[in-house]
């Protein structure tokens, strides 16, 4: 296993364009699935706290899937092409992949562009809610089910993906596994997520900053209301290597917080991942600060507080981004 931290100045790129309507191809009609069977309740959605949120399966995953999310996921797509230089991975799957899986593939628009980057693959985007766009690339479908269930019809993946998902699991050890097992001898898992762990190389983010009080609140929450780990890339290297996995690499980007960079690039970035964990803040006080019982008062005091904070160009704070990938041994 190898380990990498660093902070990379790459090109400008524009930002994304406004955020199309979210809306759906899917037929409610039950239907077979990859990972299960789907009734009617796919396509229902909630609103709670100002925002919706997917019915299926109890609606209890925390995120909302409105045109909010929508501007905040294109984004953070956005933000982590000009990270990699326009790269959608990292993981050296080759030049030729022809089965490619997305968990937790959200609005589509990785699992879209890949199906557009290898026209001969078959992409899949799997995800809770119906929020993919109508015109899709010829080789990508989507599924609506729980990637946390049992893969009933999948199998010889060369693939596998995961953005911001992991720390949104009840058990990645056994996701992780159901990967190793329906990938092709030789196949790739790449995993792309946020350590929620502030910090800056100068001492300007000192332990009271609002962001570092807001990830101390929401991790317990969500571990005690949604059996989350938020700090789950701790373990996830010789999470990998314990369930079988073999040349397991990780690469760490200290991404700012804030437009304070002085080189150009960086600033870009920046300011970027400020308004997406802005945004992110404002959907996690939306449903799961709420059920843990903090008061709404001290919610709108800490969004505010983040915010102003993350505006400071006098707050050299960050936070690091992993990418961590792994193959299934060869035959």
């Amino acid at each position: 296993m190898e380990e990498d931290g660093i902070i990379e100045p790459l090109r400008d790129d524009d930002l994304p364009e406004a955020a199309r309507e979210v809306t759906s191809d899917y037929d409610p009609s039950e239907e077979e699935t990859t990972f299960g069977s789907l009734t009617s309740s796919v396509g229902d959605h909630v609103w709670e706290y100002g925002r919706r949120y997917h019915a299926y399966r109890y609606g209890r995953y925390p995120i909302p899937n409105d045109e909010e999310e929508y501007k905040r996921e294109s984004l953070r797509h956005t933000m982590l092409k000009e990270l990699l230089n326009g790269k959608m991975y990292l993981a050296p799957v080759g030049d030729n992949p022809q089965k490619i899986i997305d968990l937790g593939t959200g609005f589509g628009e990785w699992a879209i562009e890949v199906g557009e980057t290898f026209p001969s693959a078959r992409v899949t985007g799997v995800d809770l809610s119906p929020i993919q766009p109508h015109w899709i690339p010829p080789n990508v479908d989507f599924i609506v089910d729980d990637i946390e269930d049992e893969w009933i019809h999948a199998s010889d993946y060369d693939f596998a993906h995961f953005r911001f998902v992991n720390s949104l699991l009840r058990d990645n050890k056994e996701t992780l596994r159901k990967v190793l097992e329906n990938l092709k001898p030789g196949g790739w898992v790449e995993v792309e997520d946020i350590m929620p762990r502030l910090a800056s190389d100068d001492n300007t983010v000192s332990p009271e900053h609002p962001l570092i009080r807001f990830y101390s609140i929401l991790g317990p929450a969500l571990v005690e209301n949604y059996g989350f780990d938020i700090y789950i890339l701790n373990n996830l290297p010789s999470l990998l290597e314990e369930l079988g996995f073999v040349n397991v690499q990780r690469k760490v980007f200290h991404m700012p917080v804030g437009e304070w960079a002085r080189d150009s690039h960086l600033r870009l970035l920046g300011g970027y991942f400020r308004e997406v964990v802005v945004d992110f803040v404002g959907a996690m006080a939306s449903r799961p600060l709420v059920e843990a019982g903090v008061d709404k008062e001290e919610i709108a005091d800490l969004v505010r507080d983040i915010t102003e904070a993350a505006s400071n160009r006098r707050i050299h704070g960050y936070l690091p981004i992993h990418f961590v990938w792994a193959q299934k041994p060869p035959a």
